[in-house]
Formats: C-alpha cells, structure tokens, sequence
C-alpha cells in the first residue's frame, strides 16, 4: 500500500513547493520597489512611443502610440512576472518582480535601438543608459513614496535630482563645428563682388495661379486623389519592373504593381500660355507619411512666375517598415515620371481639361529630392534604361530641358549611370545632411557634358549649415525617423524657411534661365556672392561650367601627368604631386580624378602649366575671357589631434604669363578666397559621431570643389602690357606653413555676360 501512495506523496509534495516559492514570487517587492518601478516602466514605455512615431501603421498617430502603450505594458508586466517566477525557482532574495520589469525594459530599449540600425555596441550602451536614467528616476519616486524617509532627505534627493538633469542639459556633449567659410581672414569688402541687379527669384511673379490636382480618383487616405479629385487620371502597368510587391502594401493602397496611379498636385498660371512645365518629385520618406504636399512653397513660386508646376505622388513606392519597399524602386521612380509626362502630353491635347493648350511640352523641367532627385536624373537619360519600352511611346514631342537635384541619391540601377548630355543641371546638398550624407550630387554633375559652345550650364551648390529633410515642409527636423533621428544635433543647423529661401532662390533662377530664356541671372550660379541679397546668411561653396569652357587640364584619362590635351605642359617645383582620384566622406570615388599638391614647409613651391601657342589664339577668338578651375581643400589631412581647421593657413597666389614676356602675378583672394571645408557635428555627443549609424558620420569633413573664375582683364589692368590672346603659362604658388589641395577642371570660358 505504501509503494502505492509514494508517487502521490511525491507529486503532491512538489506541487506544494511550487505554490510556495509562487505565492513568495513578491516578497521581496515591497513599497519601496513597487513604486521604483514607475522608472523603467516610463522609460520603456517612452521609448516604445517614440518607436510607433517612427514606424507609422497609417491608422493614426493616436492609435499607434496607444496601441504600442498597452501592448508594451502588457509585455512588460507578462515579462516581469515570468523572470520573476525563474528568480524564485533559484531563492534568489532579490526584488523579483522590479528586477524582471528592469530586464524587460533593458531589452526592449535594446531592441528598439538595435532595429534603428544603430549597431550591437551602440545600443547596448543607449539601451544601458537610458535603462539606468529610469532607475535613477524610479529610485527617486520609491524614495518618495517611503513612508520611513523623513521629509528634508527627500528634499535633498529632489535637489540632486534637480541639479542632475541641469548638469546633463547644459554639459557640452559637443565640440562646436564652426568652421570659417574661408582659410584667410580677408575683409569682405576687400575686394567686392556686383551683386545682381535683377529681382529676387523667390518673390512672388507677376502671374497669378489656381491650384488643383489630378489622380486616380480611388485614393483610400487623402480625398484630394479620391473623390475629391478634380481630374481623374489613368493609372499604368508596371508589373514588368516590380516583381516584389508585398500583400500589406496592397492592403494599404488597395491597389499593385499592376495598377499605379499618377496623382499630382498642379500650380497653373492663370492666362492662355503655353508655359514650361515643371515636375516635382519626392525621395524616400515613410510611405505612410505622405511627401507630395511638401513642395508647395516651390509649386507657388513658380506658378507665379509662369510656370506650370506639379507635385508627383510616388509614396507607395516608398519605404514601409511593415511592407517594406518594392523591388527596383529607383527605375519605377524615373518611370512613373515618364508616364506623368505622357498623362500631361494626353491631358493637353484633351479639350475641357484645365490643361487644353496651355503646356510647352517643349519646355520641360525635372526637379526631384534625394531619391527623387536620382530619378530626374534618370528620366532625362531615359534611353539608357527604357529605349525599349513600348508603353513611353508618346515621349518623343516632349524635351526636358533642365533637371534639379535637391540632396540626391546616385545609385547604380541596372550597372549604370545617367550622365547628362546639353541638359541644364544644378544640386544643391547640405553638409549637415545626415540622410544623403555624401555629397552625391557632385558625381552627377561631373558626369554631366555639352557641346562645345552651348551656352547650358552645370552647377552645384554646397550649404554649410544646411540637411535633408528641411527642403521639404513635410519632413520635418530630422534627418533619420525615430529613434534614431534623436541622436541627431539640431544646433547650429539652418532654420528651413532658410533651407527653402535658397531652394526657392536656385531653382526659380535656373528655370528662369532655362526655361524662360532670362540669362540675368546666370552669374549667380558662377559666383554665389552675386546673389547675396537673396541668400540667408551662411557658408557656400559652389562648382560651375558651361558649354564655353575650353579644357587646358583634366586629369582622368591621360596616363602621363605631365602632358594634357592641346599641348599643355605640367612643370611642378617644391611640391609633392600626384593624380589620385577625388573621393567623398566614405572613401568613394567621385568618378574624377584630380592634381594633388602637397607642401610642408613654409616656401611651399609652384605648378606651372605651359600652354601652346594655339590656346592663345582661342582666347583672343573669344573676347575677355577666364582662367577657370576647380580646387579642393585636403589641409584636414594634415592636421594632428591637436590642431583644428584654420591653424595652419594656405596662400595661393596665380601668375599669368604672356608670349612677349609679360607677367603678372595676383592673389587668389582677389577673385574669392581659400575655401574650408565644413566641418559637419551630426549627432548630440562626440563619442556618438564613430558609432551611430554603423560608422557613417565618423568624418566630419568631405572634399568638395570650389569653382575659381579668375577674369583675365583684371590681369591686364594690374599690368596693360600683359597680353590675354598670347598667354603662354599658369602658374599656381603654394606657401604656408602647410598645405594640401586637389586641382582639377583647368580651362578657360567666356565671361558669363560676353563683351
């Protein structure tokens, strides 16, 4: 009988333990405890928040906050109480139930951090921090609420707690990031500039405009292209490029591949036109968070100046974090911009329509934001991607005549590239980008080409103070979404009614140019200062050339380095040469290659460049001319730890030599000063900068190119015995303590107003 009644006993025996160490599960949480909770709970929960806002479900900000709420205090509370029952199971005389909360928490802001692509070390040490501020904050409230406290020692721990968060608010996690805009300290009005005379670009015009939009008229989520749509059109097949389209994404459009809509927001000038017509097109935001009504400050603008301006809708092409990204998402970009062209060609022929007659379809200008603006890259060379595709057929009256990249991607698509050929183009990028953060629009302008004696251009603009998001009113602050977007500095950064002041002023100028024939304002894009009226305060440096441009040296295709084109010869005295290709932050070829001089010691040395007798007679055919060049800055690789941007200063001086002997010899400030490169802080704290983002902002400098239009008159007026139309040799002298520049695009163009 007692062998029977054994396992009984035995198993009733271990299920009595087991109720006994669960209901002892809390005995060690006391008030104290109880109430410290309150800390890791809010910091969790907080971070949880600020994950919702960063991976948008489309339902609405209150309901992904709340939901993320619940379930994460669920969670939390499930997760405690399990750690809590292991720490039992092992009579560890801890208190169980805060210390499984306090686990649950420290994992989860991990987690969160970890799937910001913030990198295993990284979030381990956010994730510590943060995990500890709760503590701390928790300790401080159980301390409180204790009943065996006295009231001046909680006083007390109120003050630390106090001074604490003062210290940690106004502690200088930073270095600063002021950089001069120039190497030498030379007055402004040294040597002044002709500022424009022409009306600022960012007024309003004289024209005034309507507003309306066109699209499928089945929208789910903004009844502007639903029911509310003014002009209903067709929606096209690009099944043949997309092969990835995930179910959630159709969830949330109600359509697919198979079915794209072309919405578009229009800014049309009131009168008979025809106008040129302008496409403005968005990057890679959250797809949930629409992009498309960000660019209205510009369709406004132009609308009144005499353009017709249309937003392009491309957000379900965007990133989701619940339905990722289609596949080729770059090539549908440009595509879907081609089909918009085509459905404004039909729209223009269709009577009734707001469009009847009024577009010059042979005036077309293509202006696109990060993604976006690789894809308007490629929309104007879209013979490289799509020469064979049959639904584009109706493209061939419409000619686009310029194209803007605002902080653009270039990425290989299908092993190429586009490159531009008698196309105006112009980029405008800031350093403080923290999306784009390599100055990528300045490989589409490199590869960007005219004919000879086109009087197109190319142009770049590089703003010191300036990110990615602002450009767009819609984007906010940040350049990354939450959480990651927090580590992020805001200080010092341009204000974006400043952002988008100088993307009003550069783009209207262009198309005034471009398309509207207006070459007033062609300078502006030569030399900034011209437009310094205009401008906000800030740090510029800018790249120009147009189809006047009469190479003397580029450096990517010739293997000897001492003889160029046309007969140039190189002669280098005191320095250290080399040709290396130019790359950007993250060691990337730029796609050109340049003339590195380097010299340390105080007398530097010269580089001398010897012209055939034919260059000169070039010049005397084409009037007043310019020595023209692009240089970069490399003194940052030269400095220690302990020396900043500015200690050591280059002076470069440019002597100019004649067939009949003549010589003059003037400083380079004269024309525009030695430019620095922005040093660029992205993140709150120094120790931030190697580790956020994999590594990404871990350079705080990026060689960029400054164009120098040096006018020969002003050579002849130093000396009227100095002949332009015999030059015979260029010489740069280098001197400083020490120095390292890069030289490339050495010619020659006509003044930007000829003679």
């Amino acid at each position: 009988m007692e062998m029977e009644l054994r396992p009984v006993r035995r198993s009733s025996m271990f299920i009595e333990w087991l109720l006994n160490r669960i209901y002892s599960m809390f005995d060690y949480d006391t008030r104290f405890w109880r109430y410290s909770l309150i800390g890791p709970w809010i910091a969790c929960s907080v971070m949880l928040i600020i994950a919702a806002l960063g991976m948008p479900t489309g339902l609405g900000t209150a309901f992904d906050t709340s939901a993320i709420f619940l379930l994460g205090t669920i969670g939390m509370a499930l997760g405690a109480v399990l750690i809590a029952f292991v720490l039992t199971l092992c009579y560890l005389p801890v208190p169980r139930f805060y210390t499984g909360a306090l686990l649950v928490a420290g994992i989860a802001i991990y987690l969160i951090w970890y799937f910001a692509d913030e990198g295993i070390l990284l979030s381990v040490i956010l994730s510590a921090i943060l995990t500890a501020a709760g503590v701390i904050a928790g300790i401080l409230v159980g301390l409180l609420a204790s009943y065996r406290i006295r009231p001046l020692p909680k006083l007390a721990s109120l003050l630390a707690a106090g001074i604490l968060c003062v210290a940690v608010a106004y502690w200088p996690w930073q270095e600063q990031a002021a950089v001069p805009a120039f190497a030498r300290d030379v007055p402004v009005d040294a040597y002044p500039v002709d500022v424009l005379q022409a009306d600022d670009p960012a007024s309003p015009g004289p024209f005034s405009f309507t507003s309306f939009t066109y699209g499928s008229g089945e929208d789910r989520h903004r009844d502007e292209f639903g029911g509310s749509v003014d002009l209903t059109s067709q929606s096209v097949d690009a099944s043949s490029y997309i092969k990835y389209w995930p179910w959630l994404r159709s969830f949330f459009w109600g359509f697919d591949e198979h079915a794209l809509p072309l919405n578009g927001r229009v800014w049309m000038p009131e009168g008979s036109g025809p106008f040129p017509l302008v496409l403005i097109v968005h990057g890679n935001h959250l797809m949930e968070q629409f992009s498309d009504e960000g660019y209205a400050y510009l369709g406004e603008l132009l609308a009144s100046r005499g353009f017709i301006a249309v937003s392009v809708d491309e957000n379900f092409l965007n990133y989701s974090v619940w339905a990722n990204i289609p596949n080729q998402d770059m090539k549908v970009r440009a595509w879907v911009l081609l089909q918009h062209l085509q459905q404004i060609s039909a729209f223009n022929d269709q009577a009734g329509s707001p469009f009847y007659n009024k577009v010059d379809l042979q005036n077309v200008a293509l202006i696109g934001h990060s993604r976006g603006g690789q894809a308007v890259a490629m929309a104007a060379d879209r013979s490289r991607w799509f020469a064979s595709d049959a639904s584009l057929k109706r493209l061939g009256d419409i000619r686009i005549q310029a194209v803007i990249g605002i902080a653009p991607t270039d990425k290989t698509v299908d092993k190429q590239l586009a490159a531009l050929k008698d196309t105006y183009y112009l980029t405008l990028q800031g350093a403080n980008d923290g999306d784009v953060d390599t100055y990528t629009g300045e490989r589409q302008y490199i590869r960007s080409a005219f004919s000879p004696g086109s009087d197109r251009f190319k142009a770049a603009l590089y703003i010191a103070q300036a990110n990615h998001s602002r450009f767009n009113t819609e984007w906010g602050t940040m350049d990354d979404s939450l959480p990651g977007g927090l580590l992020l500095t805001q200080d010092g950064m341009m204000a974006a009614a400043d952002q988008q002041q100088i993307a009003m002023v550069y783009v209207s100028a262009l198309l005034e140019v471009a398309l509207h024939g207006n070459t007033h304002y062609k300078e502006l894009f030569a030399d900034y200062r011209t437009g310094s009226s205009w401008l906000p305060e800030g740090r510029y440096t800018s790249r120009f050339e147009d189809g006047s441009f009469k190479e003397l040296a580029r450096f990517d295709d010739d293997a000897d380095k001492s003889t160029y084109k046309n007969g140039v010869t190189v002669q280098v005295d005191g320095l250290q040469w080399s040709e290396a290709a130019a790359k950007d932050r993250d060691g990337y070829n730029k796609g050109t290659k340049g003339s590195v001089l380097e010299w340390k010691k105080q007398q530097g040395g010269s580089y001398t460049l010897k012209l055939d007798p034919s260059i000169g007679k070039k010049l005397a055919a084409d009037g007043e001319a310019s020595l023209v060049f692009s240089m970069s800055n490399l003194e940052q690789d030269l400095l220690s730890d302990e020396e900043s941007a500015g200690d050591s200063v280059p002076s470069i001086d440019i002597r100019l030599k004649s067939r009949n002997g003549v010589q003059v010899r003037l400083p380079l400030d004269r024309f525009l000063p030695v430019t620095w490169q922005p040093k660029t802080i992205f993140t709150i704290a120094s120790w931030l900068e190697d580790g956020a983002k994999d590594g990404k902002y871990k350079d705080a400098m990026q060689p960029v190119f400054q164009t120098y239009r040096l006018q020969l008159s002003q050579f002849q007026a130093e000396n009227p015995q100095f002949d332009p139309g015999s030059l015979s040799e260029i010489t740069f002298f280098l001197s400083g303590s020490q120095g390292k520049i890069m030289l490339d695009d050495i010619g020659v163009d006509k003044p930007v107003f000829a003679s």
